[in-house]
């Protein structure tokens, strides 16, 4: 069983697991662009009550889409004579940036999100490997990803900034690379207390506050659609 959120006026619709994980900068991007989005949420029940087996609802889902290559997240875009169907999130996200205009005002700005897009999914497989390390085996994981993986990517990032607009990553406005910073630095925060302040990588922190405080971003998280937990599995061991 999954749980539908049917938008009367959607003509995109989005298919993932109840939680934040790979589509929630889909979903911020949707809620920026002012864009109806209808959603299937997998392995939940009509009432949002997690399914102990979650993996059948996305086998009996997956044999349904017209698509060589099934994958969670996936996007339907209804808006022309033939249906659109993609898997992926990087080109999901890509595709969105094209169609909504948010992927920068020329070649160069192109050309830094792509490279942002490559470092910083370095970084997520890195608080994926950690947060789905199971059992005993989780504290030494964390610890290794708190030493190790948190500097060299968050260090990185914060110099990136410095000396930019603290708003917005690359060019002179808002892209589609915002929202997976924004998603992806926030739970970073949450992950490892302490790891993004005003003291401790303050462009950072700039960032997700002046972010968070978009219009369109607070009122989307203010939505009764709004996942604010859990960000991994249920049986993830940072959930």
């Amino acid at each position: 069983m999954t749980k539908s959120i049917i938008i009367s006026n959607a003509e995109f619709e989005l298919g993932y697991w109840a939680i934040r994980g790979l589509a929630q900068p889909i979903r911020y991007l949707f809620a920026f662009a002012q864009v109806p989005l209808s959603e299937v949420r997998i392995g939940v029940d009509m009432h949002g009550e997690v399914l102990e087996d979650e993996s059948s609802d996305w086998h009996q889902l997956r044999d349904t889409l017209p698509m060589p290559f099934p994958n969670l997240p996936y996007l339907i875009d209804r808006r022309g004579e033939t249906p659109i169907y993609l898997a992926q999130s990087n080109a999901i996200l890509r595709y969105l940036g094209r169609e909504f205009e948010l992927y920068g005002d020329c070649s160069t700005d192109v050309r830094t999100i792509d490279m942002l897009q490559e470092e910083i999914y370095d970084y997520r497989n890195a608080v994926v490997k950690t947060a789905y390390t199971l059992g005993v085996e989780y504290e030494a994981a964390y610890q290794e990803f708190c030493g190790e993986s948190v500097p060299r990517y968050l260090d990185r990032l914060d110099n990136y900034l410095s000396g930019r607009s603290k708003s917005h990553f690359v060019g002179n406005r808002t892209s589609f690379i915002d929202f997976v910073l924004y998603e992806l630095l926030w739970q970073s925060r949450l992950m490892v207390p302490g790891s993004i302040t005003n003291e401790l990588r303050p462009n950072l922190d700039c960032f997700l506050q002046s972010f968070g405080e978009l219009p369109e971003i607070m009122a989307y998280e203010k939505s009764a659609d709004y996942i604010e937990r859990p960000i991994n599995s249920h049986w993830a061991s940072f959930t």
